[in-house]
């Protein structure tokens, strides 16, 4: 009987205490969509010189745009890769998510842990993960690289955010036309490293 007196005072705190602080800010930065501006002229070879990024975040889909100075050779890509970081969680130090596209190779969402992709089956290409169609690719016509734009679909199970934030970076290992492999990468950041835009709610 003693024991159960000495555990009445703690349920009743516990169930007094304040709710979960939520997953989204109580008031974002800017609202949806909103356009961040990166500096022209900050890496060496240009071709994945990150001009803007562009985050247009809706009840249905996350689309993010990530503009650069375009070739004006058909398919004369670069090789490297392009990644979008997102965070949906304030209460979370770095992002829950992340967009990873390998020029000449595949494109791949997963969830995030200390900046680095954790791969899983729901989201995997081999085989075909359950929410790998909600995760998709689109570029400009003429594919002279004047963009890439990133879509993630919401709904439960896979992908769910209110406020967004993104984090976006580029490497740049070498030239396709004709092949060149760099002794360096040149890496290319939307402001810097691990930096992020405002948050940008969710029309």
């Amino acid at each position: 009987m003693l024991r159960v007196k000495r555990l009445i005072p703690v349920l009743a705190a516990a169930l007094l205490a304040p709710a979960a602080v939520l997953t989204a800010p109580a008031h974002a930065d800017v609202s949806s969509p909103a356009t961040f501006a990166d500096a022209s002229g900050d890496v060496a070879n240009n071709k994945l010189d990150i001009r803007t990024v562009k985050v247009t975040n809706t009840a249905r889909k996350l689309v993010v745009r990530v503009t650069f100075p375009g070739n004006p050779r058909v398919f004369d890509f670069p090789t490297g890769n392009v990644s979008v970081f997102i965070d949906t969680d304030p209460t979370r130090k770095g992002a829950e998510y992340g967009h990873f596209m390998e020029f000449w190779s595949d494109y791949r969402f997963a969830r995030v842990a200390k900046w680095r992709e954790q791969p899983a089956p729901e989201w995997g290409h081999s085989p075909e993960g359950r929410c790998v169609a909600d995760a998709g690719v689109v570029h400009d016509q003429g594919h002279h690289l004047k963009w890439f734009q990133y879509v993630v679909k919401k709904r439960p199970g896979c992908f769910e955010a209110g406020a967004v934030r993104v984090s976006v970076s580029t490497m740049n290992t070498g030239d396709l036309q004709p092949f060149v492999e760099y002794p360096k990468p040149h890496l290319d950041f939307l402001g810097k490293k691990h930096g992020w835009t405002d948050w940008v709610s969710q029309r």
